[in-house]
């Protein structure tokens, strides 16, 4: 039976309207290339040109066997610093150029954004709010609340006790995760999870591990999967997940707000020697639902930051036993107290600890959708040298990871794990907007002092009780675990040897 004519009328001329467009836009384009001595960016040869399947798919099987930071490079390796993909329909520039990173992070900062990307795949999740997270929590790292360690000592002595002395072997990367939790939730929620004083950790605590790591997971792919993620509206188990997650945050949420009225109704003075991010937030919002976003935008930085770039230091230091000796040597050699100007003061324990974030920062990169017409500096034509011109909608993606293993940055060493390569001249002021393990710009990670500071304080303490970190993996190259973060698949297989055997 033949369909009636006004069907193919409308849908031929719905396809008119799409080829006009299509070529409206284009045209529109190329004059902007032309006007501003723009030139296109090497292409990524796609199988599939008109939704990108094939890239799509071979990021996620890169994911899958562990190496997906090793593929990217080779990407960059073949087609150039920039070059451009087609991500499910939508133009994206892949960018490991320090100048045009620097343009999309710093200079353009406003033309670029991330809350339409962010809240299309966790915005159930999530929630919006970065700016406000960002002034709630400046108090939190003010120097004074960098310098006191108070806190983490208590956490860590618990660790500790976890950690056996007769040289058998023990995964670190859980135990971090574990202490950085129950720390995390102390200084966020203002009721720490104690996982680390018990034999097994509680329902909430279990609830609280499980379900956020397997949101974080599911996110990550809706992340990859972009605009194919329409569908979900059908996405149940995000939204179960997400819900799950949101459900124990706000049970810390009424504990705080029940603490609230406590002391309103007795009109003490609130404890402020710790600055709790929960109990100032429901001072000053009256939605739980709100709230509960704020909270989650702050806790995972608080939770995985220090907690899996600490786990990557340890897993380099087992594997290269001279590099922990003269480490510990320099740590043997202060015998007051450690404080935060102390550790700013060992010169080769804070190489250490930038060389491990070079090659294994948490996370690889950023991604920002461009809000309105701009120009990256570098990465077109056929010399690579040219501007490139970015329409409003395209995607710029900015890889911190392949950045931090050029080798016309780095040496031709860049693939090797060197802590030398930051003392002296070598430092970290050569390495501005080439070195940005925690992001860069107006979004730099405001953790990022804190965590430098709780991870060299562990590292101290480590070193102080054991004398030799033995690697117990046979599997000697980092196989990545990648969520929101990226991690060790296999964790931290070590032997710690105490010292005064």
């Amino acid at each position: 039976m033949a369909w009636p004519s006004w069907i193919t009328t409308a849908l031929l001329g719905l396809l008119v309207i799409v080829i006009f467009k299509k070529l409206f836009a284009w045209a529109n384009f190329t004059v902007k290339c032309h006007r501003h001595g723009c030139r296109k960016p090497p292409r990524y040869p796609h199988k599939d040109p008109i939704f990108g399947l094939d890239y799509v798919m071979g990021e996620l099987k890169e994911r899958e066997d562990g190496n997906s930071w090793a593929g990217k490079r080779n990407r960059f390796a073949y087609l150039g610093l920039t070059y451009e993909v087609n991500s499910w329909g939508r133009r994206t520039i892949m960018t490991m150029d320090s100048q045009n990173i620097r343009e999309v992070l710093g200079t353009s900062f406003n033309k670029f954004g991330v809350q339409e990307m962010r809240m299309a795949v966790s915005g159930s999740f999530m929630g919006p709010g970065w700016e406000y997270s960002r002034k709630l929590i400046g108090p939190m790292f003010s120097r004074s609340q960098v310098s006191d360690l108070s806190a983490l000592d208590v956490h860590l002595d618990r660790m500790f006790k976890r950690l056996p002395r007769d040289g058998s072997t023990v995964e670190l990367q859980g135990l971090l995760k574990l202490m950085y939790l129950d720390l995390a939730t102390g200084m966020v929620f203002g009721k720490s999870t104690d996982t680390l004083l018990k034999e097994t950790p509680d329902d909430t605590a279990h609830e609280l591990l499980d379900t956020f790591a397997a949101v974080l997971k599911r996110t990550g792919l809706r992340i990859i999967f972009g605009r194919l993620w329409i569908f979900t509206v059908w996405d149940t188990t995000f939204e179960k997940l997400s819900s799950d997650v949101r459900a124990v945050v706000m049970k810390y949420i009424d504990e705080a707000i029940e603490r609230q009225r406590e002391h309103t109704r007795s009109s003490s003075v609130m404890n402020k020697k710790q600055y709790i991010i929960v109990d100032e937030l429901v001072k000053s919002i009256d939605d739980r639902e709100k709230i509960c976003s704020q909270l989650l935008n702050i806790f995972l930085p608080a939770r995985d930051a220090a907690a899996v770039g600490l786990s990557a230091c340890l897993f380099h230091l087992a594997r290269h036993p001279d590099v922990w000796n003269k480490s510990r040597t320099e740590v043997l050699a202060i015998k007051e107290p450690v404080t935060r100007d102390g550790l700013r003061s060992m010169p080769y324990m804070q190489a250490v600890l930038n060389e491990s974030l070079r090659l294994h920062a948490p996370a690889a990169g950023n991604r920002r959708r461009c809000t309105e017409d701009c120009i990256l500096p570098t990465g077109g034509g056929p010399d690579g040298k040219s501007p490139i011109f970015i329409s409003k909608g395209d995607n710029v993606n900015v890889d911190f990871a392949a950045m931090h293993y050029h080798k016309e940055i780095w040496g031709d060493d860049a693939e090797e794990f060197r802590p030398e390569r930051w003392i002296g001249d070598n430092g970290h002021e050569r390495h501005s907007w080439t070195y940005m393990p925690f992001s860069a710009g107006r979004r730099i990670c405001p953790d990022m002092d804190i965590a430098l500071t709780e991870n060299a304080y562990v590292l101290v303490q480590l070193m102080r009780e054991f004398q030799k970190l033995e690697n117990r993996d046979p599997v000697r190259e980092y196989v990545e675990c990648t969520r929101l973060t990226t991690e060790s698949r296999n964790g931290v297989k070590v032997g710690l040897i105490p010292a005064n055997i």
